[in-house]
């Protein structure tokens, strides 16, 4: 089978006897014409016998006005000027005809060479001048290509109005003052009197809200007051109702069985307690006053205080009064004695001992009640410190008969609760293993903070419940306690004080106590009961752990980076696995990202809500979208679906900037412990696996020594160039050039060795170098080819014969560039221990946004060229803008305006720099200390590494109905449109919105098998989908897919 380069020659013999035969017959026919010879001929008839009119015409115009010519030379000149534009318009016919004639010739001749080779792969050796054939003759890619750069071209909204950012500062006076005075921020000067005038008003307008917020507080406190007083009242009327009822079964007993006066005594211990209660509740209505939130209530409940000393009396006798009551009960005589109806009645269904109990179970109850009340009673208010008292004094009793009451309390609510939330569908509180504990009174933080919420704590569940509108108790949810289970502390935020988090693998709640005292008590309580489960736990002889290791996430606070005028913020959190701990900065569009995913793979997940602010900087968003990341990440790492499902397990994992191992760390810990002995040898353990360029380089030398002579490996810098065989001028991106001499059999990896040690770059495996064709189309170069092929075909006249598809001749440009980007983590190790490295990826940001690779804004170019300006010693003039900037772009805006932005952008920056500079060298004097111009490149690129096209290879295509209608289906859920970009970096293949490069989707790698490149076409296999995408970049698609999968298995390896 005949190659590209013979087929191609055939072709061109074809092309030459047809030439030949039109020269000769300077006819169109043949004897097999085809559809657009037909054409041709058409339109030749046509234009012949436009001709013939024309001539025509002219004549009859001569001969009808020659007469006028004589007598009037005016119109003469006149009308020989019309009869020379006519003939120029004949002309210009002429040659178009002959441009539509040749272009159909290429066009036919294209699309016979490309109809033989289609069928066929792309060879390394034929790719570039196949593309270039494509690139230039065929039509589909013609219009692709137009449209592609048609949509590069749009531009993003223009912000360049937000000048009054730039322009002002804060004196210490707190007054806005004018930067610089020219006519141009003149213009603004009205504006900023308003400012000034609106500052001041501000201020006193923050004095009436916080005056307003405070009475508010006040109002809403006295609300909370009176509703805990209600309670108190509604409450103890029952009560007091219950105890009359046992006083009346009492005297029922007295007068049956009075010959056990002194038994029935000890069982109805309750005569003090009822004459007590009865006066406590008279004084409590007397004074309550529901429309008085300052009225003193409890200022005549102090005295009878003493009188809660009959409840001691009362719990010290009540182990006794169970014994005679237990006994009684078997007597025939006493149980037909409680048959009676009118007793019956008076129990209402309930037994003796849920009456005799209920004094034992109201202490307590007046301890939660009284904390609640003090909790909302203002300090200023006449009746705080009647509350205070009266709650220690009962607290001081209550402390007294739990000790000896404490088995009876808790036997009582377990009852109790059991009768309220027995029927709640998954709680299970009634059984041989589960034991009520304590409740207390607190708030808990869901959307907002929830008031006075009970919450009741068992051996193994916390059960929340809320008093209702009609008084009654509700059940609103519970969380398991199990070994796994922590309580992690909140240091006090903006929205929230005095709280802390219980959490228990997937599930968590945030708790807010009245005072750090009451904070501190309930944790330890709670944490009490963990331990507990912790012993447990580790008693069991078979301790499966299996996938039942918690992951805890924690904030500890965030970090900002100065890359824009606005700040953007990352959250420092710390993933603990197996006392394992991992940290990350995370940003909150990464968090957002991750709903899609959750969606996607965990849709029954209940996971917290995070709504998007406006005001997104303000520290109260922040404080609350850090304990809502805390609990979203908390949920989703501990899910079981992430634990069973790798892939949502890698998705989620890469997102957060974690190793896609994290899961497998304990199981590593296990069989090498040495590794894990503390932070420090983790660490360095850590830092020296990240040398993945330099292992990746000491691969690829291995392989491509032995592909070739020691003789072919030698290359040549400078003047020795010229002595070699081959000789090209190799450009980089600083804008410098350098000769580089090679022989034929070099492969280019070696080539770029040459170049990588003239420029003093540490590791080179990630740079590629870049042919620019005739069309000006950049395509990569493979380290396996040989750029003597491309120089061999050009020189034997292949081009030569195609010379009219190539106007400019063979000329080659070549470009030395990054092209390969690991994880960004890996990249800053890097660019941190190589300044040629950080310098090259800064020039490589301005080539990228000199090609519109990615979308900036206004502001966005002028920070980019501001630190270019400054990392260069460039200066600030035309010659700047046209180096960093499309000559599109800055059309948009005036000079003047781009270069005074520049410059407020160099002057801001460079001050910056320098206290950065500074400040770090006095806090380690023996650190490496780097030039302003490093730092400068250094500080952009980290701003621009956030851009998520950044680092990304973009190809376009073109997506054919089926490649359409198969990503759409549930395996890969990505809505493809008919042009897209297909992005390739690290993570996978990305497809991209050219419009506005919204990201469409993600395909993995190891999902990507049999990937084919024709001519003008990508085809890759995809879980069992063929997929196919015509493009003009078949070859690099397919080659930098096939680079990063083998990547990855290397350094996963």
């Amino acid at each position: 089978m005949m190659n590209v380069k013979e087929r191609v020659q055939q072709l061109e013999k074809q092309q030459k006897d047809r030439e030949e035969e039109e020269q000769l017959q300077k006819t169109l026919k043949s004897t097999q014409i085809t559809k657009v010879q037909q054409d041709q001929v058409i339109i030749q008839n046509q234009i012949e016998k436009h001709e013939q009119d024309q001539i025509i015409r002219e004549s009859d115009v001569i001969k009808t006005l020659n007469k006028m010519f004589n007598d009037n030379p005016d119109v003469r000149d006149q009308i020989e000027g019309q009869l020379q534009k006519q003939s120029q318009m004949s002309t210009q016919l002429e040659e178009d005809w002959d441009e539509e004639n040749e272009r159909n010739d290429q066009q036919q001749y294209s699309q016979d060479l490309i109809q033989q080779v289609n069928d066929q792969e792309l060879q390394s050796e034929d790719r570039i001048y196949v593309s270039i054939i494509t690139n230039e003759l065929t039509t589909q890619i013609k219009k692709s290509q137009r449209l592609s750069m048609d949509l590069q071209s749009i531009s993003i909204q223009n912000r360049s109005q937000s000048i009054l950012q730039q322009k002002l500062i804060i004196n210490d006076s707190n007054q806005l003052v004018l930067v610089q005075d020219d006519s141009y921020y003149l213009e603004y000067m009205d504006k900023i009197i308003f400012i000034q005038r609106f500052v001041k008003q501000k201020q006193e307008k923050d004095r009436k809200e916080r005056i307003e917020k405070e009475k508010q507080l006040i109002e809403k406190m006295n609300r909370y007051r009176l509703n805990v007083l209600n309670e108190l009242i509604q409450t103890e009327i029952k009560y007091v109702a219950d105890l009359e009822i046992l006083n009346t079964i009492k005297n029922i007993m007295a007068e049956k069985f009075q010959n056990k006066e002194e038994d029935i005594k000890v069982m109805f211990n309750i005569h003090e307690i009822l004459q007590f209660n009865t006066e406590f509740l008279s004084e409590l209505q007397k004074n309550n006053n529901l429309k008085d939130p300052n009225a003193i209530v409890m200022g005549s409940i102090v005295p009878l205080l003493n009188g809660f000393i009959f409840y001691y009396e009362y719990c010290k006798a009540y182990d006794q009064a169970r014994k005679t009551t237990s006994y009684y009960e078997t007597l025939p005589t006493f149980q037909q004695c409680f048959k009676d109806s009118k007793i019956q009645i008076l129990l209402k269904g309930l037994t003796l001992n849920d009456y005799t109990i209920k004094p034992v179970q109201r202490l307590p109850k007046y301890v939660l009640l009284f904390k609640d009340l003090l909790k909302h009673t203002i300090s200023s208010h006449p009746d705080y410190q009647n509350v205070k008292y009266c709650l220690e004094t009962i607290e001081k009793i209550n402390d007294k008969n739990n000790n000896e009451m404490d088995v009876y309390l808790k036997q009582a609510k377990l009852i109790e609760l059991y009768q309220q939330f027995g029927n709640i569908q998954n709680l299970t509180i009634f059984e041989p293993n589960i034991y009520f504990i304590f409740e207390d009174i607190c708030s808990i933080y869901t959307k907002k903070i929830e008031q006075r919420i009970i919450i009741y704590a068992f051996n193994s569940l916390l059960l929340f419940a809320k008093i209702n509108k009609l008084n009654a108790l509700e059940y609103q949810f519970h969380i398991p306690i199990s070994y796994q289970s922590f309580i992690k502390d909140i240091k006090d935020l903006l929205i929230i004080k005095n709280s802390f988090e219980f959490v228990n693998r997937n599930e968590t709640i945030v708790i807010v106590c009245e005072n750090e005292k009451n904070k501190q008590e309930l944790m330890m309580k709670i944490q009490q009961i963990i331990n507990q489960q912790i012993e447990i736990f580790q008693s069991k002889i078979d301790k499966k752990q299996e996938n039942y290791l918690c992951v805890k996430v924690e904030i500890l606070g965030t970090e900002t980076d100065p890359k824009f005028d606005k700040n953007i913020t990352f959250y420092k959190t710390n993933f603990t696995i197996d006392n394992i701990t991992i940290t990350s900065l995370i940003r909150f569009s990464q968090v957002i990202s991750l709903f899609q995913i959750v969606n996607k793979y965990d849709n029954k997940l209940k996971i917290p809500i995070i709504t998007k602010s406006l005001s997104s900087k303000s520290q109260r968003v922040i404080d609350e979208r850090k304990l809502r990341i805390e609990q979203l990440l908390q949920i989703i790492l501990n899910s079981p679906q992430i634990i069973e499902n790798y892939e949502y397990q890698r998705q989620v994992l890469e997102i957060l900037n974690l190793d896609t191992k994290f899961y497998s760390l304990p199981e590593q810990k296990k069989q090498k412990p040495e590794l894990f002995q503390n932070k420090s040898k983790l660490g360095k353990k850590k830092n020296q696996n990240n040398f993945s360029l330099e292992y990746l380089q000491q691969i690829q030398q291995q392989i491509f020594k032995s592909k070739i002579s020691d003789d072919d490996k030698q290359v040549k810098i400078g003047l020795e160039a010229v002595s070699q065989p081959y000789c090209i001028e190799m450009m980089l991106l600083t804008g410098q050039t350098i000769q580089v001499g090679f022989k034929k059999n070099t492969l280019t990896w070696f080539i770029k060795n040459a170049v990588a040690n003239h420029i003093n770059l540490k590791y080179f495996v990630d740079f590629k170098i870049f042919i620019v064709d005739t069309g000006g189309i950049i395509r990569v170069i493979e380290d396996d080819e040989k750029i003597s092929t491309f120089l061999d075909t050009s020189k034997t006249g292949f081009l030569q014969v195609l010379k009219k598809m190539f106007n400019n001749g063979t000329k080659f440009q070549f470009i030395f560039r990054k092209y390969l980007y690991l994880p960004w983590k890996q990249e800053e190790l890097e660019y941190q221990q190589d300044e040629i490295r950080l310098k090259f990826l800064m020039f490589e940001i301005v080539f990228l946004a000199r090609n519109q690779t990615f979308p900036l804004s206004f502001i966005d170019f002028c920070l980019m060229t501001a630190f270019y300006s400054i990392a260069t010693q460039q200066k600030i003039d035309k010659n700047l803008l046209k180096k960093a900037i499309p000559n599109n772009i800055i059309k948009q805006h005036s000079e003047k305006l781009w270069l005074e932005q520049i410059q407020r952008e160099v002057a801001f920056r460079e001050k910056q720099l320098m206290e950065f500079q500074i400040q770090s060298q006095k806090k380690d004097e023996n650190k490496k200390n780097y030039t302003i111009q490093n730092l400068s490149s250094l500080l952009m690129v980290t701003c621009f590494q956030t851009n998520i096209l950044f680092g990304m290879q973009l190809f376009f295509v073109e997506c054919t109905k089926e490649t359409i209608q198969i990503a759409q289906q549930k395996e890969f859920g990505i809505k493809l449109i008919h042009n897209v970009l297909i992005g390739l970096n690290y993570n996978g293949l990305h497809f991209i919105k050219p419009e506005n490069r919204a990201w469409l989707g993600k395909i993995d790698y190891k999902s990507i098998t049999e990937i084919k490149a024709f001519p003008i076409e990508f085809v890759c296999n995809i879980n069992n989908f063929n997929l196919k995408f015509k493009t003009q970049t078949p070859y690099e698609i397919k080659h930098l897919i096939l680079e990063y999968q083998q990547i990855i298995e290397i350094l996963n390896s």
